[in-house]
């Protein structure tokens, strides 16, 4: 043993060096653990087996995550089956567990890479056999807890002994055995009995609402001090579990229990007695409503769009809760209160097969359901008489119809396309017939146009027809006539203003350029003449002897002849531009 104790040590201290370094530092808050045995105590028959767990408290910190440890019990009256390490919290073994019948006794080592932090951890669990009457211990003779601090702190502070009675009964069964009154023994001091525990519940978090699952499951703390606890379901509020111990446990499901109110009670043990008990109360409803049939009455209607939907049920546990109703797309919930006349009403429903579907819901959820397919008649369409199948746009739209039916509303509906659609209405009068006037101008395209019945009621008839309506533009002389023609004779005033002036503007400028021309002639004819007895008088000059030479009247003669050519061909210019004046005003330019 000393061997296996040494390679445990070993074991862990190389394990914790190499997993756990970075918490070397941290301090072993896990301070005094304990190992014992669940039950601790309980009264079986000889022949028949029991199950007794052995199992680990933390004491809280940092938690642990080895342990180790020597049972010793009696094979005079115990022999040991076999040992199951189903659920424990260690995943490592040292030293497998193992036992000896012959020398009655328990050892085990083993180790988890992850810290265990709890009241009640398994480590493995032992099939014991009752073997004789009388009534024996079997209690730990050694045992380690190590931290997971990083350092492998021993932080074990004690054990927990068990104590068993067999007796020799026909049945076989485990049957409880209730202890007396807890009476201090006189060399036994008096302490301090453990808390009113408190319970919750992971399927029943709630006291006051009604659950559907029928497995309840409890949950409570296990203190470090208890040594039992005791349970029991039952429908008395304030109970006692009695005595009947059930091991260091802190966790219960029980199996399916009836549908109804009930009280779980709970008290702890340690080693002073028992504690006061606890009550939680929980409701439990898996039954669902009773069944039930839909029926729908027209009252002999068949277009009625507010039939009477008939139906009613009752749940005998939790009560009804509410019915949801879908008709067609239509989702409808109502309240137990709305339904005590014993049908419902619907708001108005368009022509058309409907399937209905129905549910009760009870407090619990639970549901019970039923349908029905039921069809609301159209009335008769409307019949559109008047409607013109081409208009002006300038034209007021007036629609004229006929019906089966005096004083409903008529919807007229006018659009050029499925997403432009308008919705208009008017009323029928005593004998069935409608009109309806457009205040809207129609912009110029394609209509459709078509009409439906609603009465009193709310019941629909289907569309009627659907007719097309063509608006058109005018002619544009129609349209702007007056407009067009005020504007031609305003522009043909403007182009006459503008004639007239440009025609004395140009009859002043001709006038101008006459008197110009007619002054230019007389001095072109000044001018040559001047150069004339010019041409003489240089002559004459030249040679300084009066007349002239043969030589310089040939001078003369082509100097006159020059100027004559000259005097024709600028006379020539003058009388073309004289010319032209003339022609203009021959044309009627003035």
């Amino acid at each position: 043993m000393d061997m296996k104790k040494l390679f445990f040590k070993l074991f862990l201290f190389c394990f914790i060096i190499s997993g756990l370094m970075p918490f070397f530092n941290a301090p072993a808050e896990a301070a005094g653990a304990t190992l014992f045995l669940s039950p601790a105590a309980g009264t079986y028959a000889v022949g028949k087996s029991f199950t007794v767990n052995v199992m680990v408290n933390s004491g809280g910190g940092v938690g642990v995550n080895a342990a180790e440890g020597t049972i010793k019990y009696d094979p005079a009256y115990l022999s040991i089956g076999s040992l199951s390490k189903t659920g424990t919290i260690f995943s490592l073994w040292t030293a497998e567990p193992v036992f000896s019948n012959t020398e009655g006794k328990i050892s085990f080592g083993g180790g988890s890479p992850s810290a265990y932090k709890g009241a009640a951890g398994s480590i493995f669990s032992i099939n014991f056999t009752a073997k004789k009457a009388g009534e024996t211990a079997v209690n730990f003779t050694s045992g380690i807890v190590l931290a997971a601090d990083g350092k492998g702190t021993n932080v074990f502070s004690g054990f927990g002994q068990a104590k068993y009675v067999l007796e020799d009964k026909a049945g076989g069964e485990e049957t409880p055995k209730p202890k007396p009154k807890d009476e201090p023994k006189k060399d036994e001091p008096k302490g301090i009995l453990p808390p009113t525990p408190e319970i919750s519940s992971p399927t029943h978090p709630e006291t006051d609402i009604w659950y559907t699952d029928n497995r309840p499951e409890f949950e409570w703390k296990i203190l470090s001090d208890l040594t039992n606890v005791s349970y029991l379901i039952n429908d008395n509020p304030t109970a006692d579990p009695g005595v009947t111990p059930e091991g260091i446990v802190e966790t219960k499901k029980f199996d399916p229990v009836k549908d109804g109110t009930w009280y779980f009670h709970l008290k702890y043990q340690n080693r002073y007695g028992w504690g006061n008990p606890a009550h939680r109360k929980f409701m439990v409803d898996s039954t669902p409503p009773e069944s039930f049939r839909v029926t729908v009455d027209n009252e002999s209607d068949s277009t009625n769009p507010t039939p009477k939907i008939i139906f009613k049920t009752t749940d005998k546990t939790s009560g009804l809760d509410y019915y949801g109703l879908q008709i067609g797309t239509q989702s409808i919930r109502l309240s137990v209160a709305e339904m005590e006349q014993g049908f419902y009403r619907p708001s108005a429903l368009a022509p058309g097969e409907y399937h209905m579907d129905v549910a009760a819901f009870d407090k619990a959820g639970n549901a019970a359901s039923s349908s029905a397919t039921f069809t609301v008649d159209s009335l008769k369409a409307p019949i559109i008489t008047d409607l013109p199948k081409i208009m002006d746009r300038r034209e007021d739209l007036i629609v004229r119809g006929t019906s089966f039916y005096p004083r409903v509303t008529v919807k007229l509906f006018i659009g050029q396309s499925d997403k432009d659609i308008k919705e208009f209405s008017t009323q029928t009068d005593d004998q069935g017939n409608w009109s309806y006037f457009h205040a809207e101008k129609l912009a110029r395209g394609n209509y459709k146009v078509w009409a439906k019945i609603i009465d009193g009621r709310g019941a629909q008839s289907l569309d009627s027809t659907v007719n097309i309506l063509t608006v058109i533009s005018p002619a544009i002389m129609e349209a702007y006539g007056w407009w067009i023609l005020f504007l031609l004779l305003a522009i043909i005033m403007i182009l006459t203003f503008y004639i007239l002036y440009q025609r004395n503007k140009f009859r002043t400028e001709k006038m101008r350029i006459k008197s110009e021309t007619e002054e230019m002639k007389q001095k072109l004819s000044k001018i040559f003449a001047a150069l004339r007895e010019e041409v003489d008088e240089l002559i004459e000059l030249a040679d300084k002897k009066p007349g002239l030479s043969e030589s310089e009247q040939r001078i003369k003669e082509k100097l006159e002849e020059s100027l004559d050519i000259s005097e024709e061909f600028i006379g020539k210019e003058v009388d073309d531009i004289e010319k032209e004046i003339k022609l203009d005003e021959k044309d009627g330019v003035k």
